[in-house]
This record gives C-alpha cells, sequence and structure tokens, in this order.
C-alpha cells in the first residue's frame, strides 16, 4: 500500500523546515507587534505635553493646574507594574495586554471630551490611563519569557527601546503640525485610534506561550524582602531620581522652551533631539563598560564589579548635572537643545552602574520582581517630580530653580551610591557581565 510508505526524506526535510519558518515567524511577530505596542504607549503617554500648551489657553489653566494634569498619569502608572504581571500569570498575557492597549487607546480619544467636560474628569481619566499604560512592560516581559529564547533576549529588550524613543520622537514631531492644522483635539484622536488598530491585529497574531495560571498566588514573601531596608534602597534611589529628571523634561521640556525662548509651535520638533542621542548613547556606553568589566576580570589587578558600576554612575549622574546647569543657562533654544543632547549621552553612562547591578544583586529567578519593585518606587518620580516643578516654578518665578533641583538630585543619587551600594558575590562569580541588555530593558521600561 503505497499509502503506508513513510515519507521520503525531502518531504520530511520540507516539512521541518515549514515548521521552523512557521516557529521563527510567531515569535517574530510577537517581538514585532509589542515593538509597536511600545511606540503606541509612548506615543499616547508624550502627546499631552505638547497639547497641554494650547489646552491651557483655551481653558486658563496656570501652571500648578497643567502640573496637575502632567502628573495625574503617574498615580495611576505606579499602581499597576507588579498588577500587569501578575494579571498575566493570572489570563495569560495576550488578553491582558490588548484590554490594557484598548483601555488607554480609548482614554487618550476620550481626552478632549473629559477635557471640556471638568478638570476633574480629565484627571480622572488621565489617572486611568496611567494604570493601563503601567501594564504594558510587566506584560510583555511575561510574554517575553515564553516566546524569546535567550540568544535573542537582548536584541527583543533593544526592539522595545527602539519603539519607545521611536513614539516619543514621533509624538514631538507630528503633535505640532497636527495642532496647527487641526486643533489640539486631532492629537488625541489620530494616536489614540491608532492603539485601537493594533489592539486588532493583536488580536489575531497576539499568542501566549506560557498557559495561564488562575491558582498562581502573589510571593508576598518575596515582596517583603525586597522592600526590607538594605543597599537595594541605593538602587532604587537611583532609579527614583533618574525618572525625576526624564520625567520633567518629558512633560515641561515644550513649555519651557516656549516660555522661556518663545519657541513657535513650527519649531518644537526640536523637543525631540535628546531622545534620539540617548538611548544609542546608552548602548555605546554599555559595550565600553562591558569591555572594562571583561578586561579587569582578566587582569592581575582586578577591579571588582561594583566598583566598576559605582564609577559609571558617579560620572554620568554628576556629568549630567553639570550638563543641567549649562542647559538651564543657555541663550538660545537651539543650544539649549544641543546642551541637553550633551548631557542625556553622559548622564546615560549611569544607567550602566545601578541599572545593570540588578542583573546579579539577588538570585537571577527574582530579578523580575526587584525590576517590578524597582519600577513602581521609582515612578513616584512622576507623582512627585512633575507638579513639583510647576510649583517650584510659580514660588520663584524661574526655570533654572527647575533644572537645578533635578542637578541637585542627580548629585545627591551618585553619592548616595557610591556610599551604600554594596559589593554582591554572585556579580563577580557568575561570568555574565553583559550589561548592554540590562541598560536596554531600562531604557524602555520608563
Amino acid at each position: 500500500d503505497v499509502d503506508s510508505l513513510p515519507p521520503a526524506p525531502s518531504n520530511l526535510l520540507l516539512q521541518h523546515i515549514i515548521i521552523g519558518m512557521m516557529m521563527i515567524a510567531q515569535r517574530h511577530v510577537i517581538v514585532l507587534l509589542c515593538m509597536i505596542c511600545t511606540f503606541v504607549c509612548y506615543c499616547d503617554r508624550v502627546i499631552i505635553s505638547i497639547a497641554v500648551i494650547h489646552m491651557a489657553r483655551d481653558f486658563n489653566w496656570d501652571l500648578l493646574l497643567q502640573g496637575q494634569v502632567l502628573g495625574a498619569f503617574f498615580y495611576g502608572y505606579v499602581l499597576s507594574q507588579v498588577a500587569g504581571a501578575y494579571l498575566a500569570q493570572l489570563y495569560g498575557g495576550k488578553i491582558v495586554l490588548n484590554c490594557a492597549v484598548a483601555g488607554w487607546s480609548l482614554l487618550t480619544v476620550a481626552t478632549p471630551v473629559l477635557a471640556k467636560y471638568s478638570l476633574t474628569a480629565l484627571i480622572i481619566g488621565r489617572i486611568l490611563l496611567g494604570f493601563s499604560e503601567g501594564m504594558a512592560f510587566p506584560v510583555i516581559y511575561h510574554l517575553f519569557s515564553g516566546w524569546v529564547p535567550k540568544s535573542e533576549s537582548s536584541r527583543s529588550i533593544v526592539s522595545l527601546n527602539v519603539g519607545t524613543c521611536g513614539g516619543t520622537v514621533l509624538a514631538f514631531v507630528a503633535s505640532p503640525w497636527l495642532v496647527e492644522y487641526s486643533g489640539w483635539e486631532s492629537v488625541f484622536y489620530v494616536f489614540g485610534w491608532g492603539g485601537i488598530v493594533w489592539c486588532l491585529a493583536w488580536h489575531f497574531m497576539g499568542a501566549d506561550k506560557h498557559k495561564p495560571s488562575p491558582k498562581q498566588t502573589l510571593n508576598v514573601q518575596l515582596l517583603a524582602e525586597l522592600l526590607r531596608p538594605s543597599p537595594l534602597y541605593a538602587i532604587y534611589f537611583c532609579h527614583f531620581s533618574w525618572n525625576v529628571c526624564l520625567y520633567i523634561c518629558v512633560m515641561w521640556l515644550p513649555t519651557y522652551l516656549e516660555n522661556q525662548y518663545n519657541l513657535n509651535s513650527k519649531q518644537t520638533w526640536i523637543n525631540a533631539l535628546p531622545y534620539l542621542v540617548m538611548a544609542p548613547s546608552a548602548m555605546g556606553w554599555g559595550w565600553v563598560v562591558d569591555l572594562w568589566l571583561a578586561n579587569s576580570h582578566q587582569s592581575s589587578k582586578r577591579i571588582s564589579s561594583n566598583m566598576i558600576r559605582k564609577v559609571a554612575t558617579a560620572v554620568g549622574f554628576m556629568g549630567g548635572a553639570v550638563g543641567l546647569m549649562l542647559f538651564c543657562a543657555a541663550s538660545t533654544p537651539h543650544v539649549a537643545i544641543l546642551l541637553l543632547c550633551g548631557t542625556f549621552f553622559i548622564s546615560s553612562l549611569s544607567l550602566c552602574g545601578w541599572e545593570a547591578a540588578k542583573l546579579n544583586a539577588l538570585d537571577s529567578s527574582k530579578a523580575g520582581m526587584l525590576q517590578g519593585v524597582s519600577n513602581t518606587i521609582s515612578n513616584f518620580a512622576g507623582v512627585i517630580g512633575v507638579p513639583l516643578a510647576s510649583y517650584i516654578k510659580e514660588m520663584t518665578d524661574s526655570w533654572e530653580a527647575v533644572w537645578i533641583m533635578c542637578a541637585t538630585v542627580w548629585v545627591a543619587a551618585a553619592i548616595v551610591y557610591i556610599l551604600f551600594a554594596a559589593d554582591n558575590n554572585n556579580d563577580d562569580k557568575s561570568g555574565d557581565y553583559s550589561i548592554v541588555n540590562a541598560v536596554s530593558r531600562k531604557q524602555s521600561s520608563v
């Protein structure tokens, strides 16, 4: 019987090739869609920093009210970091991520309606939007842990970084044009509906690798361990300090350039330039410090990983603080942006210190929860820093005071890390000195 004969070897080979291509295509599609997700996430997060300038004129908001509107996002954002990962374990990453993106996209579309209804409604909407966006990265990391093999983890994390930087740049470049020709409301409509289009694509092409675990319980003991006073708080403080300046720049830079230099709406695209510099700079510094670590561990005059990371943290934060002081003294907006690009270039070196230390600060099985706790604490920088910037400006009638505060926070972070970051035996024994992956992860999770 011919039908009962085994398939020819060539047919078996063809079948294996087809199956292999399908497997490769599936995980690459997941990574691509997640990269686009972070792109959409940052577009929807950043557009209000351009729109708020025009909204303030229409609704007669002073700087303090603008600060409340911009800062409301972070109240929700800090609450959903751990919740997102936990829900992904319970119900699967596909459905949780789709719900999160649909939630923040619809809230983005509804922003003009909420703003015209009342300030309270707008602030509640921004809090809910932040809560939805806060789930994105923990859920994506959950998905990647199943789909992405270890050999592809770095490039997959880097792809998220491309999405976040790309979304920030597009928001700063496209939003002024949309406002100019269609009004500030159009910014929220265009970018919000873009998220809904992503949801449709994810519904048909997204998939879980891990099976949902409805009976999964939160590891309270590990959570308590991470919150107990320890040298980990040096990392937490540095993460918080980094976000203070980053969030103030993202939310207030367009307003600052307009107030300080009368920058017109057609030139606000230059707000995007520092973010084009930051991501590749962090990756470049990562390679430099990786090489230093590798050479040090092969040298007879061995320098501990902890000391190298202290140097990277100190030089990055101290250099960044000097850059901020020069930035606030610039005479023109273009010189100011050039100096801010230089500030982000040198300050991104700090990520090779305190951020990379998370990889080996604890047992590898605890690294994900450590990142979640650190990200939750650090995002209080948005809750506190963004409104505080407007308060300082109102009290002192000076933007320089805001940037001096940011510089002071960075100097404090350098000192705290130098004094309190502890040596970790696991760090030097592990043989894994790759910082690039950690730096990439930081850029995509702010």
